[in-house]
């Protein structure tokens, strides 16, 4: 397969000029994921590279803890990708890095047969193995990607409670019998103090983070729905905030909050951008695949909220995603790949006409999550997904910007906008 894989991605570049090879890479190695060969795994072990095992949408057991994780893959153009390990997700026929010469080379498989390219890893900030006041690593606060700082502020997702969590989702989880992390392991919640210093030592690194990205587990505490939460990230956001004058570049990533919760958060914070994912359109898949935001706040509410957070926000500083190839998960997904295809572009294509900016992630099937066994579509679907969400946001006048190739790693799509 890894040969005829390589050979598929060469085809998928002749047939599809406009996307870079790069951001075809990308796509594949998120698709096919990676496993590192043993002088790898020792070279990401050095202080320079270990990023360590916290990770917020995968699973911690004691294995997945006592192991060194790298950060980003950098590839030669300065593109940079979420690496989707074998070790968190489920993949039949992985790539493979090894370390050979000072190099991190990536091959198209364990057989070494062939080499596909030169690649490396973004180095590890140097806020890493330092301290807060009160004595919390502060890699344990908050974790890096290229050039964005994410934040996770509460490491419980309440639709986990009742079953009714997202069912591509691995939030925080180990595999054991109730899939959730210990609180012992990683308390629940993240004192904003401790936030503010982690913030103000990255700070001191010159063009290390370029944005402050915030998330959490849904919290529907309050009244209305997500009060509680939405006073918590106030919380958070206004102790970021010490360590700049007025805005300050930033995301959050939470529920379709409602207008008056999101005018909260933009006048009393220096938040700039939100992010309530919609995840699948489909209304029947939605119901499906996410009981518990369906549940808490409904589809058609979440569609609204997204709308109206424009009012607050502005055009262009909505985000919402979709996870491609989710909304082809047995028994109840669409059938064919045209037909996910024509939802995902309907999807875009409203959220853009309101100035929501729509991306795409890749499904990755989560060892711990309830989607692990599923299969997904072909490479070839989420090439057509990229292009076609690109060209739509193009048309409305959007672009992708907090998504792209420099901040976050994980949205092809925007990394498309480096060619416009």
């Amino acid at each position: 397969m890894s040969e005829g894989d390589l050979d598929h991605i060469e085809q998928l570049e002749a047939k599809y000029p406009d996307v870079p090879r790069f951001v075809l890479l990308k796509l594949a190695l998120r698709y096919r994921g990676v496993r590192l060969l043993a002088p790898a795994t020792l070279a990401i072990s050095d202080a320079d590279y270990n990023y360590g095992p916290v990770q917020v949408f995968r699973y911690h057991d004691e294995e997945a803890l006592k192991k060194a994780h790298p950060g980003p893959l950098l590839f030669r153009d300065g593109t940079t990708g979420l690496v989707a390990f074998e070790d968190r997700e489920v993949f039949e026929d992985p790539y493979v890095i090894d370390h050979e010469g000072g190099k991190f080379l990536l091959y198209s498989d364990a057989s070494k047969a062939r080499l596909v390219d030169e690649v490396d890893f973004t180095p590890r900030p140097a806020y890493y193995g330092k301290r807060t006041s009160s004595g919390k690593p502060m890699e344990s606060i908050a974790t890096a990607r290229a050039q964005r700082m994410i934040i996770c502020a509460y490491r419980h997702c309440h639709f986990w409670d009742t079953g009714e969590q997202c069912k591509y989702c691995a939030f925080f989880t180990d595999l054991n019998e109730t899939r959730q992390v210990s609180e012992k392991k990683f308390p629940k919640d993240v004192e904003a103090e401790d936030i503010y210093e982690t913030v103000r030592e990255i700070l001191k690194e010159p063009g290390r983070v370029s944005e402050i990205y915030m998330t959490a587990g849904a919290d529907y505490e309050g009244e209305p729905a997500f009060e509680a939460e939405v006073d918590r990230y106030i919380n958070i956001l206004q102790a970021i905030g010490r360590n700049f004058k007025g805005r300050f570049s930033s995301q959050l990533m939470a529920p379709a909050y409602s207008k008056a919760q999101y005018k909260k958060l933009y006048e009393r914070t220096g938040l700039t951008t939100v992010c309530p994912n919609i995840e699948v359109w489909d209304e029947r898949l939605f119901k499906w695949i996410c009981p518990g935001k369906e549940r808490f706040v409904g589809r058609a509410k979440w569609i609204q909220n997204t709308v109206d957070a424009v009012e607050v926000f502005g055009k262009g500083n909505v985000y919402t995603q979709v996870i491609g190839g989710v909304e082809l998960a047995k028994p109840h997904g669409f059938k064919t790949e045209d037909e996910a295809l024509a939802s995902n572009f309907e999807a875009c294509e409203f959220y853009s006409k309101h100035g929501v900016v729509f991306v795409s992630v890749v499904f990755g099937p989560a060892r711990s999550s309830v989607f692990h066994d599923q299969k997904r579509p072909s490479l070839e679907y989420f090439v057509r997904l990229i292009r076609g969400l690109r060209q739509i946001r193009e048309k409305h006048g959007l672009k992708a910007d907090n998504d792209d190739y420099k901040h976050c790693g994980n949205h092809a799509d925007a990394d498309l906008e480096r060619v416009d």
